[in-house]
């Protein structure tokens, strides 16, 4: 199941999803990205909280696609349905991956590589069998936007779609406050009419 949590730089995402991993599992794993721009990941307590939800936490990487993969193939079937997995952010982790890109240097080659780095991990989150909870910004660029700008831009806004449509709720956070905007409440139009 896909809890999609999409919203503006420093609005409250990573709260939000907080509290709905604890609303929806009993155990969680954050896979935490350094928050914007490139500084430090935020600080998440690991280990038990007051309310019983057990976190445990892991940096999400270079190696984030194959880190949910392995998450989700290992997982012991009669516990997935408590635990919800936690990426924080989407948007963070293609951040650092351009970030990655621009210090090796040959930029066609990297981002060859970066791009199909960032379709599996498009992938592994699509193809993950419990529960998850995925952070991400909506893409904004400047009046006079660079290349690489425009690239971050389209990539970040095209998995924004992919993940909107496989996802079970979407909640769009403006100031610390959550709006569902697909859920159980909101019906999806019907795209034939």
């Amino acid at each position: 199941m896909l809890w999609l949590v999409i919203g503006g730089i420093g609005c409250g995402k990573s709260a939000f999803a907080d509290e709905l991993a604890i609303a929806v599992g009993r155990e969680g794993i954050r896979l935490s990205c350094p928050s914007f721009p490139y500084g430090e990941a935020a600080e998440h307590p690991e280990g038990r909280s007051e309310t019983g939800f057990f976190r445990t936490m892991s940096e999400a990487d270079g190696t984030l696609p194959e880190k949910i993969d392995a998450i989700n193939m290992e997982s012991n079937f009669y516990r997935a349905e408590r635990r919800v997995v936690v990426v924080d952010s989407l948007s963070g982790w293609l951040r650092a991956s351009f970030a990655r890109t621009e210090a090796q240097g040959t930029i066609d080659e990297a981002f060859r590589f970066e791009a199909a780095k960032w379709q599996q991990t498009i992938q592994a989150i699509l193809a993950f069998e419990g529960r998850i909870v995925v952070v991400t910004e909506e893409p904004a660029i400047g009046l006079a936007p660079a290349a690489l700008e425009l690239e971050y831009a389209g990539r970040l806004a095209e998995a924004n779609r992919v993940l909107l449509r496989a996802s079970h709720a979407v909640y769009r956070v403006t100031a610390g406050m959550a709006v569902e905007m697909k859920g159980y409440r909101i019906q999806e139009r019907n795209e034939t009419k």
